[in-house]
C-alpha cells in the first residue's frame, strides 16, 4: 500500500514542478523584454560611435546608423597622435588617485568596522555628510586651498583633491564590507599571536578584494570622466586629461566626424580593458560577496 501511494504521488509532484517552471518562465517574459529594451538603449549609442568611427563625412551624412564600405581605418591613425597625450595625462592623474583612495579608505574603513572608540559614530556621520554635499560646493574652497599651496597646474593639484573627494564614499563602502566579515577569523588569529597589522594584511585584505576592486573601478571612472576640476586647476593645455582632451579634439576636427568618433573610441579603450579584467570582482564587490 505504501509502495502504491509513492508511485501515484511522484508523477503528480513532477507535473507540479514542471507547471511551476513553465509559469515562472512565462512570468519572466515581460521582465526579459524590458531588460532587452534597456540594453538596446544603452548599447546603441556606443555601437553607433564605433560604426561611425570608420566613415568619412560623405558616408556619415548619407548613412548614420549602419556600416558603410569601404571602412576608413586611417581615422584612428589620425586621431591617435592628438588623443594619446591626453590619455597619458589621465593615466598619470588617475593611477596615484586610485592607489591613495584604496589605501586610505581600506585603513579607515577597517578601523571604523573593527574598533570601538569614543566618537566613532559621530565622526563617521560627519564623513557621510560629505557624500551628500553637491561636489560643486567644494570647488571654490578647494581651489583657494590649492592656490595657496602653489599647486596650480601640477599633478598633486589634481590628485589630492580627487582623493579627498572620493575617500568618504570609499570609507563607507569598505566599512560596510569589513563589517560583514566573520569575527571568528580575527579572534582565532589573535589567539595565534597575530598583530593588528597582520590581521588587516593577512585576513581582512584578501577577503576584501572584491570591495577594493569595486572601489578602484568607481574611482577610476570618476577621475577619467571628471571635467570641472581639471579645467579650473590646469592652465597648460598639454597637461589636460582625456575628459578635456576629447572636447579639444572634437573642436579641432569639427568637420571630420569619422576622426572625431575614432578619438571617442580610443578614449574609452583603457576603461573597457580595465573593466574586462576586473568585471567578476567588481560584480562580487557590489553584491558583498566573498566567493572569488
Amino acid at each position: 500500500m505504501l509502495k502504491s501511494n509513492t508511485t501515484v504521488r511522484t508523477p503528480a509532484i513532477e507535473r507540479g514542478k514542471t507547471t511551476s517552471k513553465q509559469a515562472g518562465w512565462k512570468n519572466d517574459i515581460p521582465l526579459t523584454i524590458a531588460l532587452v529594451v534597456l540594453a538596446l538603449l544603452t548599447y546603441v549609442p556606443f555601437v553607433s560611435v564605433i560604426v561611425n568611427s570608420f566613415k568619412d563625412n560623405k558616408q556619415f551624412f548619407t548613412q548614420f546608423w549602419l556600416p558603410t564600405f569601404p571602412l576608413h581605418f586611417d581615422n584612428y591613425s589620425k586621431a591617435w597622435p592628438i588623443i594619446s597625450q591626453s590619455i597619458l595625462n589621465s593615466v598619470i592623474y588617475s593611477t596615484p588617485t586610485v592607489i591613495l583612495v584604496l589605501l586610505v579608505s581600506g585603513l579607515t574603513g577597517y578601523a571604523f568596522a573593527r574598533y570601538r572608540f569614543w566618537g566613532r559614530e559621530v565622526i563617521f556621520l560627519l564623513m557621510l555628510i560629505l557624500i551628500m554635499l553637491p561636489g560643486i560646493l567644494l570647488v571654490i574652497p578647494m581651489f583657494v586651498e590649492i592656490k595657496d599651496m602653489g599647486w596650480i597646474n601640477t599633478v598633486q593639484g589634481i590628485v589630492f583633491p580627487w582623493t579627498a573627494v572620493q575617500i568618504p564614499f570609499g570609507m563607507f563602502l569598505m566599512r560596510t564590507f569589513f563589517e560583514t566579515l566573520p569575527k571568528e577569523y580575527f579572534e582565532a588569529a589573535r589567539l595565534d599571536g597575530a598583530s593588528e597589522l597582520q590581521l588587516f594584511y593577512r585576513i581582512a585584505l584578501p577577503l576584501a578584494t572584491p570591495a577594493f576592486s569595486t572601489l578602484g573601478i568607481l574611482t577610476l571612472l570618476f577621475t577619467w570622466n571628471d571635467l570641472i576640476w581639471p579645467i579650473i586647476t590646469l592652465l597648460d593645455s598639454t597637461r589636460y586629461p582625456i575628459s578635456i582632451g576629447v572636447l579639444r579634439f572634437s573642436g579641432s576636427f569639427s568637420t571630420d566626424f569619422g576622426v572625431t568618433f575614432a578619438g571617442y573610441v580610443l578614449a574609452s579603450v583603457p576603461l573597457i580593458v580595465v573593466f574586462f579584467f576586473t568585471a567578476r570582482r567588481f560584480m562580487a564587490g557590489l553584491q558583498g560577496g566573498l566567493s572569488i
